[in-house]
């Protein structure tokens, strides 16, 4: 079968040209150019000459055993672990019970270079993801800190427990969840801080110590549970009672001083 002979059956039979075709069996099923020339009746050696032609290396041996031994999509899976940067060539061993000296092995085999060609971007990747995320960290318990130095100049002493990522301060028997926003919304020529609550359960916390980082400065409302909405609130850090129903609780750090302070009830003036 001359190659335009080729070329017109594929297109009839499968919809795709010669070097898509190629593609599909030795990039994705791994075939070997023999296994290809069987199905399609021609020489392996035109295989081979066609599939050169087209840019397409020879299929991975390796990978078939690789998955004959360890399972249909292991190698999939090698390379899912190997290409997370938290991961090493220790944990894609201990995932398939081989050793890391065998993982590093593998790797060679089915990527086609040593590991340490790419050890060294996904050291950095690590280093960077690290880094984030002390900084992360870093700013937040600086936010705390901040506010336990507030609720301290109350003369009430606090402590931050450690709790993964939550926000959490202790202080005079109450449990605070510090919220924070930094991107004011603009409602009726005004600008609100706009906090999203839906997450929490009125178990949770006593009160809300809410900071509005604004262009003149932060600014921080303590708001009980019993008054939190259960959803979103939205606050203006230049309201008037006037103007908004949670002014009452701008700065108000003295109500973390008296035990039945987070009993205390909104009154009805206006919807914000």
């Amino acid at each position: 079968m001359t190659k335009g002979n080729l070329e017109a059956y594929l297109k009839e039979r499968f919809g795709v040209g010669l070097c898509r075709y190629l593609e599909q069996k030795v990039e994705v099923e791994n075939l070997h150019d023999y296994e290809i020339a069987s199905s399609l009746n021609v020489s392996g050696a035109s295989v081979s000459k066609y599939r050169k032609a087209c840019g397409i290396e020879k299929a991975n041996g390796f990978s078939r055993r690789f998955e004959h031994t360890h399972g249909k999509g292991s190698v999939e899976t090698f390379k899912r672990i190997i290409e997370n940067p938290d991961n090493y060539l220790a944990d894609a061993g201990r995932h398939f019970d081989f050793t890391r000296e065998y993982a590093r092995q593998v790797y060679k085999k089915i990527y086609g270079h040593p590991y340490t060609v790419d050890s060294k971007s996904q050291q950095l990747q690590r280093q960077k993801t690290r880094l984030a995320r002390t900084r992360r960290k870093s700013k937040r318990i600086e936010k705390l800190i901040k506010v336990g130095e507030k609720i301290e100049s109350m003369g009430v002493t606090y402590n931050i427990p450690y709790r993964g990522r939550a926000n959490i301060i202790l202080a005079n028997g109450y449990r605070l969840g510090l919220r924070s926003s930094s991107k004011p919304i603009l409602i009726r020529q005004k600008h609100y801080f706009r906090f999203n609550n839906g997450t929490r359960t009125d178990e949770d916390f006593d009160f809300f110590i809410c900071l509005c980082r604004a262009k003149k400065g932060d600014v921080y409302f303590i708001i009980p549970s019993s008054v939190m909405p259960r959803i979103v609130v939205y606050l203006l850090p230049e309201g008037t009672p006037k103007q908004s129903k949670y002014a009452q609780f701008k700065e108000a750090w003295h109500l973390l001083v008296h035990q039945d302070s987070k009993d205390i009830r909104l009154p009805a003036i206006g919807s914000n």
